[in-house]
């Protein structure tokens, strides 16, 4: 772990953030601060988080809660927005070609319709705002966690980010796919107390088909940084006739127990995982995909434990 004591984050290093989520409970021990970052390399056909895939603001529009008021067709520059129809009647339909993102329509919609998912800011602002959790942090262990999105797409704010929390003597935790540049992975993780690393296949051909890129990167920064460290958590995905067959789980804890990793936490197939695709007007791959039973989940655990890892269910 790098010493914090005679270095300085720089505050003013702007990012995009699309979502704070206070008081989780998950992504990491204790209360938590959990901080999504926009931007993701990766293109999951089981993403529960689509806005964040693109590097700019993306406006989501949830029709069934459009009043009609058109509030939103008198401000728009580009014309995106036009009347149309859906579920409940005459409501907004947004034309996303001409769509710009400037989130004029977002400011006056009181139903809550329209959202957009991506503003600026800098370290400084989220670091005030994390910060005022601090008793809650050290009451229960808890802390800031970063999450995408990949936080290594915006590394420099990443960094700043964990350092800044660090100096105030906040707990760090890092959630992220490992598809980024050795350098980039090294720096994030010489800040961050607890590292939450994606493993989604031990097959690399399996890891492309369904996340557009091989794994072969993501393997080799988690072994290099198991040997550096051993503050680390696998965490699997789990999606039901993917990747959560008892054998393909085998190999995974297999695969990650053989880099040193001792911890490896199972997430359970969202079935609600497909609803903002429709705010986006993307289709979902996975529409038809289920959930996993308790006991389904509790034969995987077991695959792992025979394999010696330390296994919790969720994250």
């Amino acid at each position: 772990m790098l010493d914090v004591s005679n270095l300085q984050a720089d505050l003013s290093v702007r990012g995009l953030v699309f979502d704070i989520d206070m008081f989780a409970s998950h992504d990491g021990p204790g209360i938590r601060t959990v901080v999504f970052l926009k931007g993701c390399p990766l293109s999951c056909q089981w993403c529960h988080s689509p806005e964040s895939q693109g590097v700019h603001p993306s406006l989501l529009y949830q029709d069934e809660r459009c009043t009609a008021c058109w509030l939103c067709l008198d401000l728009c520059p580009e014309g995106a927005l036009v009347k149309g129809q859906g579920r409940q009647g005459e409501v907004a339909a947004l034309n996303r070609a001409l769509c710009t993102d400037c989130g004029k329509c977002v400011d006056v919609c009181y139903p809550g319709a329209l959202k957009l998912a991506g503003a600026g800011t800098t370290v400084g602002e989220v670091v005030e705002q994390v910060a005022r959790d601090l008793p809650f942090f050290r009451s229960s262990g808890g802390g800031v966690t970063l999450s995408g999105g990949e936080p290594a797409r915006q590394a420099d704010f990443a960094y700043n980010l964990l350092l800044a929390s660090k100096q105030h003597g906040i707990h760090t935790a890092l959630e992220t796919t490992g598809y980024a540049r050795w350098e980039v992975m090294s720096r994030l993780a010489r800040v961050t107390d607890l590292l939450l690393y994606d493993v989604k296949f031990a097959d690399s051909a399996a890891h492309k088909r369904y996340t557009g890129v091989p794994n072969r990167l993501i393997l080799s920064n988690l072994r290099r940084l198991a040997a550096e460290r051993g503050n680390i958590q696998v965490r699997v995905p789990c999606i039901h006739g993917v990747n959560d067959g008892e054998e393909q789980i085998r190999a995974t804890a297999r695969l990650v127990r053989g880099y040193g990793v001792e911890r490896i936490a199972l997430l359970p197939y969202n079935t609600a995982a497909g609803a903002k695709y429709k705010w986006l007007d993307r289709p979902y791959a996975l529409d038809q995909a289920q959930g996993q039973s308790e006991e389904y989940m509790a034969k995987l655990v077991e695959v792992c434990r025979g394999e010696g890892l330390a296994v919790q269910v969720g994250g």
